[in-house]
């Protein structure tokens, strides 16, 4: 795997996921109470997975109005979670960093657009993002670990794959970069997830955010 700041300093572009590298969205109202909720909107018994998207994702199969009603509870649920927490430790001096070495971030995120603002605007990190690439629709085929989200990122900043690294903690972040053809830095903040996310391969993997820094 290629040094993190090596890696960094030959691009232009950073997408950064949401939930896990800015804050943890589901810390205060956790994911398997927005999963049970959200089941309660389709048949309760036919999913046993405590992730609101694999719900989503079912729903999907359902058909679209069966989707459209679950993601439309999703997105108020998101934005009720993320009111109530706060952004990751030093992910704000991340972002000043960046921002300060000439580098645009993009959210590239499966939450949707609207929390991802709200949390972004409550605690005054817009100033540091360029963009948002975000859960817009309740199609779950343009979410990671699909390239859609992605390429709207390219395609919005009028650039190239090769010019972009994505940043995530999660096996969805690297295999969406990789069918983007976009580099990826895999965040492992526990030895589970190192395994994890090492074995996907990333371009590097760090164990903190302090680790994305460039400065010494």
């Amino acid at each position: 795997m290629t040094g993190v700041k090596e890696l960094l300093q030959e691009k232009d572009h950073v997408f950064l996921d949401f939930d896990g590298p800015v804050c943890d969205v589901f810390a205060r109202l956790p994911a398997s109470e927005v999963a049970d909720r959200l089941k309660r909107l389709i048949e309760p018994e036919v999913i046993a997975s405590a992730d609101p998207f694999d719900v989503l994702r079912y729903a999907a199969s359902c058909g679209p109005n069966a989707a459209h009603v679950v993601e439309r509870q999703l997105n108020r649920f998101e934005g009720e979670a993320v009111a109530l927490i706060s952004p990751a430790p030093g992910i704000a001096e991340v972002l000043r960093e960046w921002r300060a070495q000439g580098f645009t971030v993009t959210i590239v995120s499966n939450n949707s657009v609207d929390a991802i603002r709200s949390f972004l605007g409550l605690h005054e990190l817009a100033v540091h993002i360029r963009g948002i690439s975000a859960r817009t629709t309740s199609d779950p085929a343009l979410l990671k670990p699909g390239p859609a989200l992605l390429d709207a990122a390219v395609k919005a900043l009028a650039t190239s794959p090769g010019q972009c690294v994505m940043v995530g903690d999660s096996a969805a972040d690297i295999l969406a970069a990789r069918s983007a053809g976009v580099a990826s830095i895999a965040l492992a903040k526990t030895p589970s997830k190192r395994k994890a996310l090492a074995a996907l391969d990333p371009d590097a993997l760090v164990t903190d955010l302090a680790d994305l820094r460039l400065a010494p």
